[in-house]
C-alpha cells in the first residue's frame, strides 16, 4: 500500500447520498468490476460518471462514487485518488488526516490505527485519540475497555487511553457482553472488573466462553460471546468444574462438578458427578436429574442444537430445547437443523424411521425403515418393506413403493426427474421419461448428459433420448476432476482412446493397448511400440520404444524436474519428454525410478 502524508481535514461523506441513488449500474455503463476480497463489496469504475465506486451485492451505494481512482480495501483501508490529491479511505468513507499503514473496524466508537509499526486509536471524526504505542490490540468492547500489547505483556486501557489494569500480565481476554475481563498469571487466571478492581485470586485453570446464539433471527450469524452473561460463567479448578457469577462467587449451592457444559443459548448445562449426568438451569436446580449414563448435544454444525441425547442403559431419549422428552431410540440421533426447519428424523425403539417437530408432534408416521430428504425439495426418499418410494413432508405418497433403487439426479419442483432400478428415468408423475437400457448414469458435472449401457456396451445420451456417443464401447469413464482435462477415457475391443468431454467427439481414436494419464501427458503403447501423446492427441515422444514411463513420483508430487525412462531391447534410458535420450541406466535404477508404474 503507498504511503503519503495526508495535510487535509477529515470530511465525512453519506454512502447513500440522493445524488448516488440515480446511477446506472448497467453493463453498458461499468468499465471495470471486482469483488473486493476483504468487504465482499463490488468496486466499481463507471462511465457516466466516470468515477469509481463501491456497491454491495444489493447494488446499494457503500462508497460513493466520486474517486478519480479507487484500490481494493486492505488492512480497512483503500487507497483513493481524486482531483489530483491522494489518500485513503476507510470502509465508512472517512479519508484519513494521518498516514496510516493500517485501519481496523470501528468498536465501541473507536478504531485501532497502525503508523510505524505501533497502534493506537481513531474516532469516528478520523482523529488520532490514543497514540500509536501498542505492538498489538484488540478492538474496544461493550466494557469500555481493549486489551493492549507493549514490550510481550498485556494489560487493558479505556475510551481515554488510561491504563485501567495495568499492562503486565502474559495474558488477558474478554468477550462481547461482559463487562468483567480475566487476566492470567503464573498459569492462573483471575477476574477483574471494567474498573480495574480484582474480583478473584489467580485461581482458575480455565474460565470457559459461552456464544450465545439468537433462534429467532439467523442462528448461524448472530452468536454473541460472554463468560458471565448467560447465568454464570463456567470455570475449572484442578480438574473440577464450578460455575460463579459476575462477583467471582460461588454461583449457587451444590456448585461443584467432574466435568460441565456452559450454560448454552437455551440457559441449559449439561453436568457430570459421580459418572452421573443431569442438565441444570442458573439458578442450579436440576431439569434433567444426576441420573443418566451420557447427556449429549446433537452434534450439528453450529454452537449449540435444539436438542440433547439422554441415555440411559441402551436406551436414548430425545429432549427439546426446554428439556421435554420428545422421542426414544436405540441409538444417539444427529441431525443438522435450523430455525426455518426445526424437525427430526430418527429411528424409534421399533426400528422404524419417522420424523417429528420440536414438540414431539408426529409429521411422518414410523412406518419407513429409511427417509432421506431431498435437498431444496419438500420431498423424502422413503423405503419400505425394502422397496423404495417418494413421500412429500405431509407423508402424501408420490411414487410408490416398487423400485429397487431410486434417486433423484436433475431438475426440480414438478420437474423433477429421478433414476429408477438404475436403468429408467421417471418423473414425479411416476410416468417413465426414458426406458430401454441396462443401466443409467447421469454425468457428475452435467447430469443431462447420461451414460447408458445396452448390451453390454456403452455410449453417451442427453434426457431427450438424443445419442451423443453411440453405444458401441466397453467402458467410458464418468467422473472427470482427476482424469484428463475436458476429457473422457474410453475403451473398446481393450483398446483405450480419449474422447470430449462436451460434445463426445474423438479426439484420440481407441487404437491403444496401454494408457496411463499424468498431467494431462498421456503414456501409450501401440502395436507394441510405446510414446508420448497430449490430450489433442499430439505426438510428443515417438512411439520407438518396447517401454516408457515417467518417473514414480510425475504427477503425484514435486519430483526432479520432468524425468522419463524409457526400455529398448535390453537397455534402459533417461529420456526427455520429447523422447531425446539423456543417458544410460541399469535396469535396477530404472526400476527403482518407476516402481510406482504398472504399465
Amino acid at each position: 500500500m503507498k504511503n503519503i502524508i495526508i495535510l487535509f481535514f477529515v470530511v465525512l461523506i453519506s454512502c447513500q447520498s440522493k445524488s448516488q441513488d440515480k446511477l446506472d449500474f448497467s453493463v453498458k455503463n461499468i468499465s471495470h468490476k471486482e469483488v473486493d476480497n476483504e468487504t465482499g463489496w463490488i468496486r466499481i469504475k463507471l462511465n457516466n460518471p466516470n468515477k469509481w465506486g463501491f456497491i454491495n451485492k444489493d447494488s446499494l451505494v457503500m462508497i460513493p462514487f466520486e474517486y478519480d481512482f479507487l484500490n481494493p480495501f486492505e488492512n480497512g483501508l483503500a487507497y483513493a485518488k481524486n482531483k489530483g490529491k491522494e489518500f485513503f479511505i476507510t470502509k465508512r468513507n472517512l479519508k484519513l488526516e494521518g498516514d496510516f499503514d493500517a485501519v481496523n473496524i470501528f468498536s465501541e466508537g473507536l478504531a485501532s490505527a497502525k503508523k510505524n509499526d505501533k497502534w493506537g486509536f481513531i474516532d469516528e471524526s478520523g482523529k488520532l485519540v490514543i497514540s500509536p504505542k501498542y505492538d498489538e490490540v484488540d478492538y474496544f468492547r461493550p466494557s469500555g475497555l481493549c486489551a493492549v500489547k507493549r514490550n510481550g505483556v498485556w494489560g487493558f486501557i479505556d475510551k481515554f487511553g488510561k491504563e485501567v489494569i495495568a499492562i503486565i500480565y502474559p495474558e488477558v481476554n474478554q468477550q462481547m457482553k461482559d463487562q468483567n475481563v480475566i487476566v492470567k498469571k503464573n498459569n492462573k487466571w483471575a477476574i477483574f472488573d471494567n474498573l480495574g478492581r480484582q474480583l478473584s485470586d489467580f485461581i482458575y485453570d480455565n474460565v470457559k466462553r459461552t456464544d450465545i446464539s439468537d433462534f429467532s433471527k439467523d442462528i448461524f450469524t448472530r452468536d454473541q460471546s460472554t463468560y458471565f452473561e448467560n447465568g454464570a460463567a463456567l470455570v475449572e479448578i484442578d480438574g473440577k468444574y464450578e460455575f460463579i457469577n459476575a462477583k467471582a462467587r460461588a454461583a449457587f449451592p451444590n456448585n461443584k462438578f467432574d466435568s460441565a457444559s456452559v450454560f448454552d443459548t437455551f440457559k441449559n448445562a449439561i453436568v457430570k458427578r459421580n459418572g452421573k449426568y443431569g442438565i441444570i438451569k442458573t439458578d442450579g436446580t436440576f431439569k434433567v436429574p444426576l441420573e443418566y449414563d451420557h447427556i449429549g448435544y446433537f452434534d450439528t454444525n453450529h454452537a449449540f442444537s435444539e436438542y440433547y441425547n439422554v441415555r440411559k442403559g441402551e436406551i436414548y431419549s430425545i429432549l427439546n430445547r426446554d428439556l421435554k422428552k420428545i422421542g426414544e431410540s436405540y441409538e444417539p440421533v444427529f441431525n443438522d437443523f435450523s430455525n426455518s426447519d426445526p424437525t427430526l428424523t430418527y429411528k424409534n425403539l421399533k426400528g422404524k424411521v419417522g420424523i417429528i417437530d420440536w414438540q414431539g408432534k408426529t409429521l411422518i408416521p414410523f412406518e419407513y425403515d429409511e427417509l432421506t430428504k431431498i435437498e431444496n425439495e419438500k420431498l423424502l426418499i422413503a423405503i419400505k418393506n425394502r422397496k423404495y418410494g417418494l413421500i412429500d413432508e405431509s407423508g402424501h405418497l408420490k411414487i410408490p413403493f416398487i423400485y429397487n433403487s431410486l434417486y433423484s439426479f436433475d431438475g426440480s419442483g414438478d420437474q423433477i426427474l429421478f433414476i429408477a432400478d438404475e436403468k429408467k428415468i421417471i418423473n414425479l408423475k411416476n410416468r417413465v421419461v426414458l426406458d430401454g437400457y441396462e443401466t443409467i448414469q447421469p454425468i457428475y458435472y452435467n447430469v443431462k448428459k447420461i451414460i447408458v449401457s445396452k448390451n453390454k456396451k456403452f455410449g453417451v445420451i442427453d434426457v431427450n433420448n438424443k445419442i451423443l456417443l453411440p453405444l458401441e464401447y466397453d467402458e467410458i469413464t464418468n467422473w472427470v476432476e482427476y482424469g484428463p482435462e475436458e476429457r473422457h477415457f474410453i475403451m473398446k475391443n481393450g483398446q483405450y482412446g480419449l474422447v470430449e468431454f462436451e460434445t463426445f467427439k474423438i479426439i484420440i481414436p481407441p487404437i491403444y493397448d496401454k494408457f496411463m494419464l499424468r498431467q494431462n501427458i498421456i503414456f501409450a503403447s501401440h502395436k507394441g511400440k510405446s510414446g508420448i501423446l497430449d490430450i489433442n492427441n499430439k505426438e510428443i515422444c515417438p512411439f520407438v520404444f518396447d517401454e516408457i514411463k515417467p518417473d514414480k513420483s510425475f504427477g503425484y508430487r514435486d519430483s526432479n524436474g520432468k524425468i522419463f525412462y524409457s526400455k529398448k531391447g535390453n537397455k534402459f534410458f533417461e529420456i526427455t519428454l520429447k523422447g531425446k535420450i539423456i543417458k544410460e541406466i541399469s535396469q535396477k535404477e530404472y526400476k527403482n525410478n518407476t516402481e510406482y508404474q504398472n504399465m
